[in-house]
């Protein structure tokens, strides 16, 4: 649980700013140096009541290198960040999850909460802490991965408790193609595999620009559609006290 991940740091440096009667808070995001989404998705359809603050770290390949590489630098960017004192702070990459593992996500919240002195959060567990908002059991994946990603993925939230019914992928190993998929991409992606078994359509990876159709996309395949940066929001509001509410945010605005 995101809870349980998150290392609670005392307070003192960290009370929201008071503006009338609406608190305003500061979240942290580090993402892949290729992702052009993430800062777009955020400040456009995120809480208004949270400001985004980004650190980037070097990763253009979706597979064990570029993860490798991108981890090498997290510690120091998340210091960085730590300097705007975050109300908490999200790597907002599922892909890390998925490649190395739950326990590589517990250690890796440790690891930024002890860097930015703050709450941290990991993306592949706000997802599956969505799901069980959401009271999903079994999931399709749709994804913009390769088959061997595909079954890390897959093996990643089994271990989680989740069974997965469907599985599709793009195929794509550069994270910066991601960003280029339309509307129409993303909307044969998940249509492709859904299936009557299927609760929820899973739909990982940041760098999907999938936010501005989600509502969209759900009444095509009538469930819930979950995204990493769309979990993400959800879980930085439910750290931070506030319930994520709007209908940009599809079933899950709803919780």
């Amino acid at each position: 649980m995101i809870d349980e991940l998150c290392t609670e740091a005392k307070m003192t440096n960290f009370r929201a700013d008071e503006d009338g009667n609406s608190a305003r808070f500061r979240a942290g995001l580090l993402i892949p140096s290729s992702n052009t989404t993430i800062e777009r998705e955020y400040n456009a359809i995120g809480p208004e009541r949270v400001s985004w603050h980004f650190g980037r770290l070097t990763m253009t390949k979706v597979d064990q290198e570029g993860i490798e590489s991108q981890d090498a630098e997290i510690d120091a960017e998340a210091r960085k960040l730590g300097a705007a004192r975050p109300h908490a702070t999200l790597l907002c990459q599922s892909a890390a999850s998925f490649v190395m593992g739950r326990d590589y996500d517990d250690q890796l919240a440790r690891r930024i909460a002890d860097a930015t002195g703050g709450p941290a959060l990991v993306a592949g567990v706000t997802m599956t802490d969505l799901l069980e908002a959401l009271g999903v059991e079994r999931i399709a994946l749709a994804t913009p991965f390769t088959t061997e990603v595909n079954a890390l993925t897959t093996g990643y939230f089994q271990a989680a408790g989740f069974s997965v019914v469907g599985v599709s992928g793009l195929g794509i190993v550069t994270n910066f193609d991601i960003a280029a998929l339309a509307e129409a991409d993303l909307t044969a992606l998940a249509t492709s595999v859904d299936c009557s078994d299927a609760q929820a359509i899973v739909m990982p990876g940041g760098n999907m620009p999938c936010l501005a159709h989600l509502v969209a996309m759900e009444a095509a395949v009538g469930k819930p559609i979950i995204t990493t940066n769309l979990a993400g929001m959800w879980a930085i509001s439910k750290k931070l006290g506030f319930p994520l509410r709007g209908e940009r945010f599809g079933r899950s605005g709803a919780l």
